[in-house]
C-alpha cells in the first residue's frame, strides 16, 4: 500500500472542528482503503492540531486525486503541514492483538551524512522496541518516498496502541527507549544520526491502520 500522512498545523484563533469536518469531508469522497482523520492529543511534540493518513493501491491512485488534498490544505487556516508519502516498510503487529484505539507517528529526517552502517544500526535498534515493549499493538518503520513541507523527513515508525498512557508511560519510559534508542537522537551521543526536531503526535481511531 502506498500511504499518505499530513500532519497540520493551524493558525491560532481558527475552528479546528470545522477544518476537522472539511477535511473528513474531502478524504471521506475520495473513498482510500485506509483513513485517519483524528485531532492530536495532549502530550506531542511538534505534533500539530489534526493527522490526516490516507492509504492506496499505489502511487498513481494517490496522484489522481492529489488535487483536491492539495486545494485543502491550501486553506488560510493551516498556518503550515508536514507531508510524507512512503510505502508501508517493515511492519508487525503483536500475536492475537486487537487493532488499537491510538495511532502514533514519529517523522524522523536522519542526517544525510550518516554512514549505512549507523542507518541499518538505528533502523535494527527501532525495530528491537516491539520486542519489549507489551503495549505496542502493531508498528512500522517505513522509509520516505516524497516530503512535503518545512523539513525533509526520511523516516516514519508508526505504532497502534490501547490509550494515551502506553505512548506517554510505557513506551516513552521504557528502557529500550532511553539506553538503546535515545542515543540515535541525541545530540551529546557520538551515535547521534537524527539532526533535526522529530515530529511525535497521535490520535485516537476506531480501526486498524497498520497493516489494515
Amino acid at each position: 500500500m502506498f500511504n499518505v500522512t499530513r500532519i497540520v498545523h493551524l493558525v491560532r484563533g481558527s475552528d479546528p472542528d470545522d477544518f476537522e469536518t472539511r477535511t473528513r469531508t474531502t478524504v471521506d469522497a475520495i473513498g482510500t482503503a485506509v483513513t485517519v482523520v483524528g485531532r492530536t492529543l495532549p502530550g506531542t511534540i511538534n505534533g500539530g492540531d489534526l493527522i490526516a493518513h490516507l492509504q492506496f493501491a499505489d502511487r498513481d491512485e494517490w496522484l489522481r486525486v492529489r488535487p483536491g488534498v492539495d486545494e485543502l490544505l491550501a486553506s488560510p487556516s493551516v498556518e503550515k503541514m508536514y507531508g510524507v508519502e512512503y510505502y508501508g516498510g517493515t511492519t508487525g503487529r503483536a500475536s492475537g492483538a486487537d487493532p488499537g484505539t491510538l495511532y502514533r507517528t514519529l517523522l524522523v529526517r536522519v542526517d544525510p551524512s550518516a554512514t549505512t552502517g549507523s542507518l541499518e544500526h538505528f533502523e535494527r535498534d527501532i525495530l528491537s522496541m516491539p520486542r519489549h515493549i507489551s503495549s505496542m499493538r502493531a508498528w512500522r518503520l517505513s522509509p520516505v518516498e516524497a516530503s512535503t513541507g518545512p523539513v525533509s523527513w526520511t523516516h516514519v515508525w508508526e505504532q497502534e496502541f490501547r490509550e494515551v498512557g502506553d505512548v506517554t508511560g510505557q513506551y516513552l519510559d521504557h528502557p529500550v527507549h532511553w539506553a538503546v534508542v535515545d542515543r540515535w537522537f541525541d545530540p551529546e551521543c557520538p551515535e547521534v544520526v537524527v539532526r533535526d526536531r522529530v515530529c511525535h503526535t497521535f490520535c485516537a481511531v476506531d480501526r486498524a491502520v497498520i497493516g489494515g
